[in-house]
């Protein structure tokens, strides 16, 4: 597959944009996967500069990654960088969507979010140790949308474009600013940070630019007015059943309802949505899964994304 020679959408066909778009998403989510291999510094010196002229042309995103990997002697350097922002408690850069969104672990964002993999069979791989609301797996997912959507003809690829969007704007959007800054104080400070700094730059921009493309393709529906009495009903029927307890729609299993839980299965079902997934013990939801494992290479799409 050759990335298109621009990174706007094409006006010759959708299906190249999104393939491009999806290369380049599973580029970056590649990047910020914890560098145990030392490939990995090699890769981040010269297979991804390169990748990333090519699928983000005239922005000079290669060059600046290239440049900032100057500092980053070797391996170790690299993983130093990676542990100190990411791993290390109090960890000053943290790459879980939650962190950000519920300022929690495992909050209700992170439940939805595996609803969306689920939805499209993307199942747990056991040797992805990170939790379902990682960066790394996000942008791969997203990837995975968008490059089916590629592979579809119009009418088909609505819905996948739509999940996309929605998936994007909920989990995506809110916090690489965030992020941003945080990775670009912790660079001012250690020279070995600043290539998460710049990948951090471009998954925002290319965020930004993506949730522009989708909308004026897959436009979301003007919010209306809810119905009081229907919704009023769905509340209390919820509240009802919840009580103190609840039972896991998983194992069965007895559990204290946490009032986010209620909340956001309130507002799901005030959206006509199926809130049923949110019934899920802590001990279910700890069996975080991840979408496949990742490996220290660029430019290629998992062949499983549709698995």
């Amino acid at each position: 597959m050759q990335p298109t020679a621009n990174a706007t959408a094409p006006s010759d066909g959708q299906g190249r944009y999104l393939m491009a778009r999806a290369e380049l998403y599973h580029c970056l989510g590649q990047a910020f996967v914890p560098p145990m291999d030392p490939a990995y510094h090699q890769a981040m010196t010269d297979a991804l500069p390169a990748d990333l002229d090519e699928l983000v042309p005239g922005k000079g995103a290669g060059a600046a990654l290239a440049s900032s990997m100057a500092a980053t002697a070797d391996h170790q350097s690299l993983l130093r960088a990676y542990s100190r922002l990411f791993l290390v408690p109090p960890r000053p850069a943290p790459l879980n969507a939650g962190a950000y969104i519920d300022g929690t672990i495992m909050g209700p964002s992170v439940v939805e979010m595996e609803r969306y993999y689920q939805r499209h069979g993307l199942a747990r791989d056991a040797d992805f140790r990170g939790m379902p609301d990682h960066l790394v797996l996000q942008l791969q997912f997203l990837a995975a949308l968008l490059g089916t959507a590629a592979q579809m003809d119009s009418a088909r690829a609505t819905s996948v474009l739509q999940e996309a969007r929605d998936f994007l704007n909920r989990f995506l959007r809110p916090w690489p600013n965030d992020l941003l800054q945080r990775l670009d104080h912790q660079s001012s400070r250690d020279a070995r940070c600043r290539p998460y700094a710049v990948l951090g730059r471009l998954v925002r921009d290319a965020l930004d630019e993506d949730a522009r493309w989708l909308q004026s393709r897959v436009p979301a529906p003007a919010p209306h007015a809810a119905e009081p009495d229907v919704n009023e009903s769905r509340g209390a029927a919820r509240e009802a059943a919840f009580g103190e307890q609840s039972h896991c729609g998983h194992c069965g299993n007895p559990f204290a309802a946490s009032a986010e839980l209620a909340g956001m299965i309130r507002i799901l079902e005030e959206k006509g949505l199926d809130a049923g997934h949110l019934s899920v013990c802590p001990d279910c939801r700890a069996e975080t899964m991840g979408l496949k494992a990742t490996k220290p290479h660029f430019k290629e799409l998992p062949s499983e994304t549709g698995s």
